[in-house]
């Protein structure tokens, strides 16, 4: 089993920690990861700036894989995530189980290896999620537990289309006048407006593929450390 951290340690937004902060709980990520028996690790991070790589492996234990991806222009952060993953999944192993959490969050005390692969049983992935059978689940994708890489992908690809989808239709007031304009008064429309969160797509990506397992605890914790407040998370 692996695992992979998600990251954005110099972020263009908002936070409410410095980078040296953020630097500093990601590498306690890194550290309560191999403490709980993850031999390799894998750091995904699309800062807007290059990190020192070697000072990060210097203040981490056990073996830690840092790749670096620019991050992506798009306004929708899940979007950015999503492809930061799918680009650097060539680089993790074919056929190993994969433990995703997102940077600066970090096991808890109840964590354990053996409690996700039991739980997991003959299913693709193991998550949290609330409202799965509503139009719009919420998939937690702070940290959830997939069968290999292959499957990662899959739903990876759904939700970046399930994004794009979404925001080509006529699901809202705006998108149809939009589409009306375009016809009537022959109005060209450029881009895609991404209105679905990722947590939202692999919540409706998860439900469509049916071949999953909920599960109250992920038994990670962490702030989040957004634009408009600063919240303690456990789950």
């Amino acid at each position: 089993m692996i695992a992979i951290i998600s990251s954005t340690l110099i972020p263009e937004a908002f936070s409410y920690f410095t980078n040296q902060e953020r630097l500093e709980q990601t590498i306690d990520t890194i550290n309560k990861l191999s403490e709980n028996g993850f031999k390799q690790i894998f750091l995904f991070d699309n800062s807007v700036k290059e990190i020192n790589m070697d000072w990060i492996k210097s203040t981490t234990n056990g073996e830690i894989n840092i790749f670096h991806t620019r991050q992506y222009g798009f306004e929708n952060k899940g979007l950015n995530e999503a492809l930061l993953i799918l680009n650097n999944l060539h680089r993790i192993p074919e056929n190993e189980q994969i433990f995703k959490i997102s940077g600066r969050y970090y096991p808890n005390g109840k964590f354990s290896i053996a409690d996700l692969t039991e739980k997991i049983m003959d299913k693709e992935i193991l998550g949290y999620c609330t409202n799965i059978d509503a139009s719009f689940p919420f998939f937690s994708t702070r940290a959830y537990f997939v069968k290999n890489k292959k499957v990662l992908e899959s739903i990876l690809k759904l939700a970046v289309e399930e994004m794009i989808a979404y925001g080509r239709s006529c699901n809202t007031i705006r998108n149809v006048l939009g589409l009306v304009q375009s016809i009537f008064y022959k109005k060209t429309v450029v881009g895609t407006p991404f209105t679905l969160s990722l947590e939202q797509c692999f919540g409706r990506v998860v439900k469509f593929k049916k071949n999953y397992q909920l599960t109250n605890k992920m038994n990670i914790e962490g702030f989040v450390a957004g634009s408009d407040k600063l919240e303690f998370i456990s789950e």
